[in-house]
């Protein structure tokens, strides 16, 4: 008999208990009712078998780790050509003990690489090191750069801007107890559609961390004023190398975790901030063809070297959401710069202040074993004087990531 709602009503019980039972009833039956219509038997059986092979591995792995066995596959191939009469026994013995003296030496070697990532020089209430060995990140990056200036020649002022083309790249990272590789590939470049170069280096720890960016670029188009007159630059006409680089030290490192938002390697598990301090260094080369119209060609050459003061903060949000924004402004203390055109040389001339600045911003989702973020890093550095020439290079990139570890 199909327990249900009239069937309590005939039950010898009373009042509160008759309707305590009469709801748990309705909430039990709508919920079978509702796996009943949504889930497919053979479809979810396909499912399970194929989420309990994933599990058996990633144990089996795990296992293999710990007890020194990470290349046992490698032996189980030597027997299959021993078996086949491709190898002899001798053969076999020999090969063997060498593959078990290279996994004794990648054992100990794990087991080091386990005891530096679990050392726990930070606050556990703040920070933590996420579950498993391995960590797989899909990621697709946006990049763009942009070039303002302004300035006067013999009276006459002039201003401009331009853009290089935004160059899209997709790569995949593998981290394995910290320690990460990953591989980039440009579409665009591939299919012969872009002239650009570039090489994006960073690494991020709780105490230190940095980016290097080094562009090379033939895309850059715009317009430029002088006067009365506009003129209109087309790709090819301008080239630039740069090369931006900065780096940054947390003071609250115990608690505030910079990986967690860029890297993954970190949890944060309590919303922290902190004061940091930097060094950057910013340097470029352009030249522009036909500068202005005038028939010559320009040089421009600026170097910077900064140092600054900046803050950072994590915001958590329940068990699932990381926020991230900080900003780390450096102040020159070293610029060297100036514009050839024409056969002549002119120092471009130094304003106060003087800046790079470099602002992050991060969104991460996590729950289980899996994330899913966006990650900002923007560079702008302003430079010279308005009345002769004030250079604007600004850079930025996105990245958009899904991970899981294991």
């Amino acid at each position: 008999m199909r327990l249900d709602s009239d069937n309590i009503r005939n039950l010898p019980v009373t009042g509160l208990w008759r309707a305590v039972l009469i709801v748990a009833v309705l909430v039990l039956n709508s919920g079978l009712g509702v796996q009943a219509q949504t889930a497919t038997p053979r479809h979810s059986s396909r499912i399970a078998r194929r989420l309990a092979l994933a599990d058996s591995l990633r144990l089996e792995m795990r296992k293999a780790a710990d007890e020194g066995r990470l290349l046992q596959w490698g032996d189980s191939i030597l027997r299959a050509k021993m078996n086949r009469g491709e190898i002899d026994s001798a053969k076999f013995e020999r090969l063997h003990r060498r593959l078990q003296k290279v996994d004794r030496r990648l054992h100990h070697g794990d087991q080091l690489l386990q005891e530096r990532y679990k050392r726990a020089n930070f606050d556990t209430l703040y920070i933590a090191r996420p579950d498993g060995r391995w960590t797989i990140k899909l990621r697709g990056n946006l990049s763009g750069a942009m070039l303002k200036f302004e300035g006067s020649d013999d009276g006459t002022p002039f201003n401009g801007k331009l853009k290089a083309d935004y160059r899209g790249t997709m790569s995949v990272a593998v981290a394995y107890l910290g320690i990460a590789a990953g591989v980039a590939i440009n579409p665009a470049k591939l299919a012969g559609r872009s002239k650009d170069n570039e090489f994006n280096l960073n690494s991020y720890s709780n105490a230190f961390g940095f980016d290097v960016v080094y562009l090379s670029s033939k895309t850059y188009r715009g317009h430029a004023t002088s006067g009365n007159i506009i003129s209109y630059i087309k790709k090819g006409q301008v080239k630039q190398q740069a090369v931006n680089l900065n780096g940054y030290y947390v003071f609250n490192h115990r608690r505030f975790s910079f990986p967690a938002a860029f890297s993954q390697s970190y949890v944060q598990r309590s919303s922290a901030g902190s004061v940091m301090v930097g060094l950057s260094f910013d340097g470029q080369q352009t030249d522009v063809a036909n500068y202005l119209q005038t028939g010559s060609n320009a040089r421009l050459r600026i170097v910077e070297l900064g140092i600054g003061v900046g803050y950072g903060y994590n915001l958590v949000l329940g068990r699932h959401w990381l926020f991230h924004l900080s900003t780390l402004p450096t102040m020159d203390v070293l610029i060297k710069s100036k514009i050839t055109a024409g056969g002549s040389r002119v120092d471009m001339g130094y304003h106060f202040p003087s800046v790079i600045i470099t602002g992050r911003g991060a969104a991460v989702y996590s729950w289980r074993n899996k994330f899913v973020g966006l990650t900002m890093v923007y560079n702008t550095s302003p430079t010279g004087d308005r009345d002769k020439l004030y250079v604007n290079r600004e850079k930025f990139r996105l990245r958009l990531f899904y991970g899981f570890r294991f």
